[in-house]
């Protein structure tokens, strides 16, 4: 009775545009035990990749990237910093993740509300801004404790601050959710941060993610502000 109710009070979606398709190969590939499925969808004569990553207040939160093509995978690394995201339709070269593709053949109706009518949304995440953006990674890096990777990073502007924060829950319902948030100078010129638990001063933006005994936080950019945030003054 419980999974109904929830089916039926269940809102439009909220969808946010990333940065670029390696973005988008990162947030699902990076640290991933698993890499998150992508929904493959058309709307308004563009191609859309999206991947559902959280739910707030019953309303589901999809990241998305538009392509000129589609395949059956997504497929991400990161070799020495430099980074490669290529579309494929066979997983068969090992030093790739790949997220799979899903092709949805019509999107439902619900769904496409949350593309056709840009909300101004009601229901924001409670705010807390942190000190410095070591008690930032200090948040995201916690559940590495459960076996779990960091929690991504969102990079984008609001009233002109540039902010970097990440989602988390206090518990288990998605009502009770905060967006932890650090303002910088200069918004990440690096896709990474370099984190050490034992040394909390080392902490570092970087591209490259391969030196032992370092926690590592993907940093997801976003086109524009976030809609579910609105920061505390």
């Amino acid at each position: 009775m419980s999974s109904k109710r929830s089916i039926r009070g269940l809102k439009p979606p909220c969808f946010i545009e990333l940065s670029d398709l390696k973005d988008l190969a990162r947030l699902t590939c990076a640290f991933e035990k698993i890499p998150l499925p992508i929904f493959s969808f058309e709307f308004d004569k563009e191609t859309y990749l999206a991947t559902h990553v959280d739910t707030f207040i019953n309303r589901p939160i999809f990241y998305y990237a538009k392509t000129k093509e589609v395949r059956h995978f997504l497929c991400y690394k990161n070799s020495g910093g430099v980074e490669e995201t290529v579309l494929s339709d066979s997983p068969s070269t090992p030093i790739f993740m790949y997220a799979p593709i899903i092709h949805l053949k019509k999107l439902p109706k619900l769904f496409r509300k949350g593309l056709e009518h840009v909300e101004d949304f009601k229901d924001k995440f409670v705010s807390v801004q942190v000190k410095d953006v070591a008690s930032l990674a200090k948040i995201s890096s916690y559940k590495i404790l459960f076996g779990e990777p960091p929690l991504p990073l969102f990079s984008f502007k609001s009233d002109g601050e540039n902010i970097l924060g990440t989602f988390t829950r206090v518990d288990e319902s998605d009502e009770n959710s905060i967006f932890f948030y650090a303002t910088l100078e200069d918004m990440p010129a690096y896709n990474f941060i370099k984190y050490s638990a034992i040394k909390i001063g080392e902490l570092n933006f970087t591209n490259k993610v391969d030196e032992p005994s370092k926690v590592y936080i993907k940093i997801i950019k976003l086109v524009g502000g976030h809609p579910l945030v609105e920061l505390e003054k």
